[in-house]
């Protein structure tokens, strides 16, 4: 699998665990993307998300709320996501260096 699966995925995976409160045609894999690499930065991975914390996830629910001008997803919807993630793109799956 390849960088822009990872990322359409990444994108993919939040938009449905972020709605509600997002509406979900609101919640395009791009713009969800946008929001993670806001917070996160612009080297998103496997290896990033393995490492996420309580702090990230809140920040990250925060700014979804924002961008979206919506009542932030919860904390636990944001969790889900990256466990979902994590099922799917395990640390190492993208074989980068």
């Amino acid at each position: 699998m390849s960088r822009p699966d990872f990322e359409q995925s990444v994108g993919e995976t939040f938009g449905d665990f972020i709605c509600p409160p997002v509406p979900f045609e609101d919640a395009s894999a791009h713009e969800c993307c946008e929001v993670i690499k806001e917070v996160l930065g612009d080297g998103i991975s496997p290896e990033n998300f393995a490492s996420v914390d309580d702090k990230d996830i809140f920040r990250l629910a925060a700014a979804f709320g924002r961008y979206f001008d919506v009542t932030p997803p919860s904390a636990e919807q944001v969790r889900n996501a990256f466990r979902q993630i994590a099922k799917r793109w395990p640390p190492g799956s993208l074989h980068e260096s």
